[in-house]
């Protein structure tokens, strides 16, 4: 159980990376994580060797990028919230418009690797079933925190109907685990 805790640790921070909850982790559990990663996203997307050797690298500039700019909106909103009382009408306004210019530029970096440097690395069928890889990775980590193992998701009597004692634990269907 203590291995799986420490192993979770990288998993948890960027799961939470956008709910605030900051996480110490050593380098081999990122380095862990990182391969558990690689490996799903290799095998779902079937990525040959000259594949991956040109999309890890677009993969984790993206990825970098793209974490950054959650963390920058992450923390706007939350000073905001923290010092509503104490802003005034411009700061608020100012906060609005960074809180939603940061939405727009990752979005913007979205569109920018999805519908350009991705198709420079793999062939167009691949880069679209990327997102869909990325939402079942994320799932895929949530049902190992929560001690369901891979594809065994809603096996314990009263789990997949919403109703038992472990429906509150759930995730709705179209939630999304990073908005947790």
């Amino acid at each position: 159980m203590k291995n799986r805790v420490i192993y979770m640790l990288p998993v948890l921070s960027i799961l939470f990376s956008t709910s605030g909850i900051l996480l110490a982790q050593s380098q081999e559990q990122i380095e862990k994580f990182n391969k558990e990663r690689t490996a799903y996203f290799t095998e779902k997307l079937e990525l040959s060797d000259a594949e991956s050797k040109a999309f890890w690298p677009l993969y984790e500039d993206f990825h970098n990028r793209k974490m950054k700019l959650i963390e920058d909106e992450r923390n706007t909103w939350s000073y905001a919230h923290k010092n509503a009382d104490n802003l005034t009408e411009k700061e608020i306004l100012e906060t609005l418009e960074k809180g939603y210019s940061l939405k727009k530029k990752q979005l913007a970096l979205e569109e920018e690797y999805y519908q350009d440097k991705f198709l420079n690395a793999l062939p167009a069928k691949k880069v679209l079933k990327l997102g869909k890889v990325e939402w079942d990775f994320r799932r895929h980590l949530l049902n190992e925190l929560r001690g369901k193992g891979k594809g065994h998701r809603n096996q314990r009597k009263g789990q997949g109907s919403g109703t038992g004692p472990d429906a509150k634990n759930q995730l709705p269907k179209a939630a999304d685990p990073c908005m947790l």
